[in-house]
């Protein structure tokens, strides 16, 4: 009989939340793919410390900001740095902006989180957005640093690591389903 209770009682208390929350019960059961946490650190040797951005992030960097994807893969960050890119972690990669298939296979086998993903699993579209993110930024990739697309410019050093295709695509319905649904 106890179980009877329990089963009850949580049959009662979902549409409790949904009216309290103000979302129906669909929006309570559905997970969404295009959330993202902002993560900042002083120096970039307390962001790797700390696991906020991997470890082949150079010392000396400065003034750290990151956009990580909760669901994904897919993370973006800036930080003050003029200094070299370790050469032993990032390769250069021959035509700027343009990584080819064979270089990102090569550069994604390094890291831990997508070497046992084909690259053409991995998508090259950038959904997390930062004021501090220029326009276009991973289509001026210089290097590969594992998963992250790299380059630098005015003092400064600009990552992206791509999500993989499926999440892509699904916070692009996500976005265009509120689009819809606002209109």
């Amino acid at each position: 009989m106890p179980k009877k209770k329990y089963v009850m009682a949580s049959l009662l208390a979902l549409p409790l939340a949904a009216a309290l929350t103000g979302c129906d019960v669909g929006e309570l059961m559905q997970d969404k793919a295009d959330k993202s946490t902002t993560r900042n650190a002083a120096t970039s040797e307390q962001a790797v410390k700390d696991g906020i951005l991997p470890g082949w992030v150079p010392s000396g960097g400065s003034n750290v900001q990151l956009v990580q994807r909760n669901t994904g893969s897919e993370r973006i960050f800036v930080m003050d740095y003029a200094g070299k890119l370790p050469g032993k972690s990032c390769t250069p990669v021959k035509t700027p902006g343009k990584p080819s298939g064979k270089e990102l296979a090569a550069a994604y086998a390094t890291d831990e989180r997508v070497k046992r993903m084909d690259p053409e699993e991995i998508s090259a579209t950038r959904t997390l957005e930062a004021d501090w993110w220029p326009d276009g930024a991973q289509s001026r990739t210089t290097d590969l640093c594992g998963r992250f697309w790299v380059h630098q410019s005015d003092g400064k050093l600009y990552a992206f690591a791509p999500d993989a295709v499926a999440t892509v695509e699904k916070i692009q319905q996500e976005r265009q389903q509120e689009s819809a649904a606002s209109n």
